[in-house]
C-alpha cells in the first residue's frame, strides 16, 4: 500500500509517516522509485517499530470498527441561497469520531452505503447519510467558481 492509505489507518498524518519511513520504523517499507511499498500484517495494518525514547506513538493498531458518516447539511444549503460565492458555508461533512470537517466536494474512493433512517436519526438529526469504512477526501475545501459555473451550464444545457 502507499502512504496515503497507510497513513489513513495508522490515523497519523501523512508527514508523520513519512519520517518514521526516513528513520526505518515501518516494518518490511522498501522505498521504490520515488514511491514507498509498505507490507501490512495479518490484522491489515502496517507495523510500526516503537521507539526507545519519548513518547508512546498516537497510531491505530487496528482498522476502524466504526464507519465514517457523511452528512449533506440542508439548513447550509438553504442558507447559502442567494450569497455570492465566496460568502458561500460548506455543505459537506465528514464526522469520524469526535472529528468533523466541512468541504463542498468529497471524492470516495472505496465501498461506502447509503442509509436512509426516517424515524431513527443520527445524533447529528440527519435522515439521510453515507457511511464509508474507506479514506475520503475533500477536492475542494474552498468554493471553486469556475467548477460552479461549469456545473451550472451543465445543469441547464
Amino acid at each position: 500500500m502507499g502512504t496515503r492509505e497507510a497513513s489513513f489507518l495508522l490515523g497519523i498524518s501523512r508527514q508523520r509517516l513519512l519520517v518514521l519511513l526516513a528513520q526505518g520504523r515501518v516494518k518490511g517499507a522498501k522505498k521504490n522509485g520515488r514511491f514507498w511499498e509498505i507490507p501490512v500484517s495479518s490484522s491489515g495494518m502496517p507495523v510500526i517499530i516503537p521507539a526507545r525514547r519519548g513518547p508512546k506513538g498516537f497510531w491505530h493498531k487496528q482498522k476502524p470498527t466504526k464507519p465514517k458518516m457523511i452528512h449533506v447539511n440542508q439548513s447550509k444549503i438553504k442558507g447559502n441561497i442567494g450569497k455570492p460565492p465566496e460568502k458561500l458555508e460548506p455543505v459537506v461533512s465528514v464526522k469520524d469520531g469526535k472529528r468533523n470537517d466541512y468541504g463542498y466536494d468529497l471524492y470516495i474512493p472505496g465501498p461506502c452505503q447509503i442509509v436512509y433512517r426516517p424515524y431513527a436519526p443520527a445524533k447529528c438529526g440527519a435522515h439521510l447519510w453515507i457511511n464509508t469504512y474507506h479514506s475520503v477526501q475533500f477536492i475542494d475545501t474552498q468554493f471553486n467558481r469556475a467548477t460552479a459555473r461549469q456545473t451550472s451550464k451543465q445543469i441547464y444545457i
